[in-house]
């Protein structure tokens, strides 16, 4: 749920957004974000929630570094204040600026980690 959530959120500062990873011919500006950890929560008895931890990685990739770093702020900003349909709180973790000289053109991307806490 909480991906769903993410990509619609997102969405509204990235018009191009992708779950995993970007397809052969994507638009710029874009978002890619990747589940890289869940920690579920445990009662004091032992038993498994259905609440917890889940961190993301977002990698927002443009042609101008000035955009990668508006659309990164946005992205930021827009993120930390959300609490709506489960998502009862988010820590802005870090965040990672760098160039990708791998594709025909350069691309600047903007890595930001998120941890959110929600139903798993």
């Amino acid at each position: 749920m909480i991906d769903q959530l993410l990509n619609a959120r997102l969405k509204t500062c990235i018009p191009n957004v992708y779950p995993s990873v970007a397809p052969t011919a994507y638009a710029l500006p874009c978002a890619v974000y990747q589940l890289l950890e869940t920690q579920v929560t445990t009662d004091l008895d032992g038993s498994v929630g259905d609440e917890g931890f889940v961190t993301f990685q977002i990698s927002i990739s443009s042609e101008s570094y000035g955009q990668a770093k508006i659309l990164a702020r946005a992205v930021r900003n827009s993120l930390i204040i959300w609490k709506e349909n489960g998502v009862e709180t988010v820590e802005w973790l870090d965040e990672h600026m760098m160039a990708d000289t791998t594709t025909q053109a350069t691309l600047h991307r903007a890595l930001l980690f998120f941890k959110f806490y929600t139903s798993v």
